[in-house]
Formats: C-alpha cells, sequence, structure tokens
C-alpha cells in the first residue's frame, strides 16, 4: 500500500505541474502580422527552404514549424487550425486576407492572397508555392498575430486596401478625395497619395519602406537578395519572359531571382553576380537580350548529351516524380492510394488524405509484420507491390480493433494512433459497482497506472472536440476539459487510497477484537 501511495502522490504533483504548463501554453501570446507571416512564407517558398521534420528556423522547416517561426504560440499543426479565434471552411471561400492559415488534418500552410498557399509539404517538396486546392479543409488566423481591419497596406511591394477586415478587389476605392484602382489581386495600381502611418511587415512605416526601396532599386537601380518592390516585380516579369525564371513574379528578390539573374548574366556574358545594377538590367531590356531557350541551343551544339540530360534534370520537379519509398512526412497522390488499400485490408481506419503520418506508418507497419516484411515503416517497392498484390494478408485483429479513434496534435503534421490501447486498458479497470474495499494495494496501483493512461488518452481528444465546437473560445475548452479529466483522476485515486485505508483500520480492529475475545 505504501508503494502505491508513493505512486499516487507523485503522479499528483507531475499532474499539476502539467496543468500549470498546459494553462501557460493556452495564455501564451503570439507576436506579428498577418502581412508579415504572409512575407515570411513567400521568403522560405522563394529563398528554397528545405522541409525537415521538426525544423522551425530558417532554411529548415516543416508545416507547422513555418508559422510558429514566425508568430510563436502553439507548435503543432492540428493545435494551431483548432485553437485559432476564428476560423471558417474553405469549401465557403477564403477571406481576401493576407497571412491566413491554412489546414487539412495534420497539415498547415499559409494563405499569401491571390488564392495562393504556401506550404512545407514534405522531404520531397520542400516548401511548394500553389494555388489554393481542394484538399485544404479549413481556414484560420493564426492566433496572437493581429489581421488589418481598414486601410492601406503595404505587403510585398504594392500597397491593399483594406475594408472591414478583408482587402478589395476588382473594384476603385476613393481615399482623401482621391479614386484609386485595384486590380483582381487586390494590388492598387498606383501608389496612394498618403502613405504615411501605413505598417510594412517590418513594423516600420511604409512610407520609410518604400522611400528605402526606391532608393535601393529605382535611385540606384541595383536589386539583390532581399529586396522587393515593384521594379523587383518588373524584373521578374521579364526574366519570366525570357525564359530564365519558372516562377510568379512577386515582387520579392530571392534566391530563385537571383539565381535567374546569374544565368541571364552568364548568358550575355556579364559578371554573374546575381546583383541586378545598372548594366544587367540594360542589358535584360534590351531587344537583343538573350532568352533561356536560345542559350540552351547555343550550348546544345557543344554538348548536346550534357545539355540534354541537365535540362532534364532542371525541369523535372518532385512533384512529376514517383518516390521509390514512400516516408513520414511525404505527400503524394500513390500515398491516397496506399492509404485506400490498407483501409480495405483493414490495416487504417482513417479518411485517406494522401499526407504520409504517423498513423499511417503504423499501418504499414502492421501490415509488413503479418505480411512478413521488414517491420521498417516505409512503403518501398516490395511492401508497394505486396500490398496490391492478390496475396496481401488482412489484418487478422480488424474485429478487435473497431473502436472510434481519436486524433489529436502532435510533434508534426500527423494525427495521433488510434485509441485501441485506451478500449483495451478500460476493460480491465473495475467497474464503480465494484466493491472498493475488495481492492488491493496492487490492483490500486494497476488501477492509478491506467487511469493515468486514460487521462491522456482523454486529453489527447481534447482539440478534436474543440474543433467541433467551432468557437472562438477553443483554448479556454481545453484547459477546461483538462481539469475535469484531472478532478475526476484525483478523486478516484483518493476515493481507492481512503477506501483501503478503511478496509486496514477495519482487519485491525477485527484482530484487536478478537485478541480481546480470547483472553475473557
Amino acid at each position: 500500500m505504501l508503494r502505491a501511495k508513493k505512486f499516487i502522490s507523485l503522479f499528483l504533483i507531475l499532474a499539476v505541474i502539467a496543468t500549470c504548463a498546459l494553462a501557460g501554453a493556452g495564455t501564451f501570446s503570439a507576436a506579428g502580422t498577418g502581412i508579415g507571416l504572409a512575407e515570411h512564407a513567400l521568403n522560405a517558398y522563394f529563398s528554397g527552404w528545405r522541409y525537415v521534420y521538426g525544423g522551425a528556423s530558417a532554411g529548415a522547416v516543416d508545416c507547422s514549424g513555418l508559422i510558429y517561426m514566425y508568430a510563436g504560440g502553439i507548435r503543432t499543426a492540428n493545435a494551431q487550425c483548432y485553437n485559432a479565434p476564428v476560423s471558417g471552411y474553405v469549401s465557403s471561400g477564403v477571406p481576401n486576407i493576407h497571412g491566413l492559415g491554412l489546414w487539412r488534418d495534420g497539415h498547415v500552410g499559409v494563405y499569401v492572397g491571390n488564392g495562393m498557399a504556401v506550404d512545407a509539404r514534405g522531404a520531397a517538396y520542400g516548401v511548394k508555392y500553389q494555388e489554393v486546392a481542394s484538399k485544404w479543409t479549413k481556414w484560420f488566423k493564426v492566433g496572437g498575430v493581429s489581421y488589418p481591419t481598414n486601410g492601406w497596406e503595404y505587403y510585398n511591394g504594392d500597397y491593399y486596401y483594406y475594408k472591414n477586415g478583408e482587402y478589395l478587389t476588382g473594384t476603385t476605392v476613393t481615399v482623401d478625395g482621391i479614386t484609386y484602382t485595384l486590380s483582381s489581386s487586390g494590388a492598387c495600381t498606383t501608389t496612394p497619395a498618403n502613405t504615411s502611418g501605413i505598417a510594412s511587415s517590418s513594423g516600420s512605416s511604409s512610407s520609410s519602406s518604400s522611400s528605402s526601396s526606391s532608393s535601393s532599386s529605382s535611385s540606384s537601380n541595383v536589386m539583390k537578395l532581399g529586396v522587393s518592390g515593384d521594379n523587383v516585380t518588373k524584373l521578374q516579369k521579364r526574366l519570366i519572359k525570357l525564359g530564365f525564371l519558372d516562377a510568379s513574379a512577386t515582387g520579392y528578390f530571392g534566391e530563385m531571382t537571383e539565381a535567374a539573374v546569374i544565368a541571364f548574366q552568364k548568358a550575355a556574358g556579364l559578371t554573374a553576380d546575381g546583383i541586378a545594377g545598372s548594366g544587367t538590367t540594360k542589358a535584360l531590356y534590351a531587344d537583343s537580350a538573350p532568352s533561356a531557350s536560345t542559350t540552351q541551343e547555343s550550348a546544345s551544339n557543344e554538348t548536346s548529351t550534357e545539355t540534354e540530360s541537365t535540362t532534364t534534370e532542371e525541369t523535372t520537379t518532385p512533384e512529376d516524380t514517383t518516390p521509390d519509398t514512400y516516408t513520414n512526412g511525404t505527400f503524394h497522390d500513390n500515398v491516397y492510394k496506399i492509404q485506400k488499400e490498407l483501409a480495405t485490408l483493414g490495416y487504417f481506419n482513417q479518411e485517406a488524405t494522401g499526407y504520409y503520418g504517423e498513423i499511417t506508418e503504423s499501418a504499414v507497419v502492421k501490415f509488413q509484420l503479418e505480411n512478413g516484411l521488414s517491420t521498417t515503416g516505409d512503403v518501398d517497392e516490395l511492401t508497394y507491390a505486396t500490398l496490391f498484390s492478390n496475396t496481401a494478408l488482412e489484418n487478422p485483429y480488424t474485429e478487435d480493433e473497431k473502436v472510434e479513434e481519436v486524433s489529436a496534435p502532435v510533434a508534426e503534421e500527423s494525427t495521433t494512433e488510434d485509441t485501441t490501447e485506451a478500449a483495451a486498458e478500460t476493460a480491465t479497470v473495475p467497474s464503480a459497482t465494484t466493491s472498493l474495499s475488495t481492492v488491493s494495494a496492487t490492483e490500486a496501483t494497476d488501477i492509478v497506472l491506467k487511469s493515468a493512461q486514460l487521462a491522456s488518452k482523454a486529453l489527447e481528444g481534447v482539440d478534436l472536440q474543440i474543433e467541433d465546437a467551432g468557437s472562438s473560445s477553443s483554448g479556454n475548452g481545453s484547459f477546461i476539459a483538462w481539469l475535469i479529466v484531472m478532478v475526476v483522476f484525483m478523486a478516484t485515486a483518493f476515493w481507492l487510497v481512503f477506501s483501503s485505508e478503511k478496509k486496514k483500520k477495519k482487519a485491525r480492529y477485527e484482530r484487536i477484537k478478537a485478541r480481546a475475545n480470547r483472553r475473557w
């Protein structure tokens, strides 16, 4: 019994610490603006950042790390959405707000405006910049990030006019007696007359940032890594037209733009330093400017075979290739097929998404184990062939595992494993009708251990329940749910101890009474 008491005391202390930590995490305030988050995401793409599981630093991020690195706050993908102050469904349309978060189960990205999104997708893809597709389920405002309400905002080299929390598109707006035209993307076709007080993503006024940008690009005609503005947009459009840049013109001079400038400089016989100075821009806009196609044709006359292989390598993107092995963190159409087949065989009881997370990895391990394959958790060629063969063995434990699965945020873009273990554990806990006076010290210890495990499992489901509620008080709901779980557990633990002590005292009393009767 003494051992059980010690364990209960230790666990209660840890529970109190965890409660305090959760309360602190729920009240953490992030910093930054929606404009800044959108530019941060664009910078990650144009700078060619890599996808690194658990990464949240410049050059190496995972999906939630991309947001966390800028905004702070919550670290995991699902929790970033579930605890958002405002959210909605992509199927109903994404609001015209720069820097919104985009979510689908186990994965997040950033809305950068004009129907485009940036997300750190996986090791095989890196950071992607694509149109918002139907695979995204919800949009949300990132917790702690401030979003524009009304007035001009300076973003990515252009001015946008916000009204009632969204930027206007494809219309005109009259400000201080002057009428401005806003393009279909929302960018103003001219610079507003009064830009004082308009904050840029860095926190300085747009007038100062605009003047500094013009001094570094317009006045001195020098554009280099890190510069943004209208001149950069114009430069990128020219590079795209000549075939040196295979991306959209964003107005930000990132590593891809730098590489394109270097390629042009080499083709034009200029110093290849990646800086677009007066000499480079003059050659770039000249009628005789070389194009990427003519440069390749010239090179092919010398080394046609080498050029052909190089061109193929340069134009092949991760999405155009089929990985030899599918691993945790992969996002691919074939992963969707794999999940569907695993579900058919009874190893996977989630909706197929195309994202290879921890649940998929666990299902693959089970499949490999039952089919005599190496349990690596990765779908290599042998595993893939076996999975789709007529000899693939079904999960023999399917009937025992038909328990509703609860998903919750984990360290990365994936959902928590199923609650089959929790269901099995529940079966071993004495029911409410069981006499507590018959519980031994060993049984009490087992019950405490299992109660702790069940409390943990119950906590995993908190965020999913909050998401269904769809309220702005989801953070408080998570904390309240945790308190309820802890109160129930503590009451059960103290009840067990009290009943055991009562039984012990009764037994002692009976022994004393028996001795007294023998004396008489």
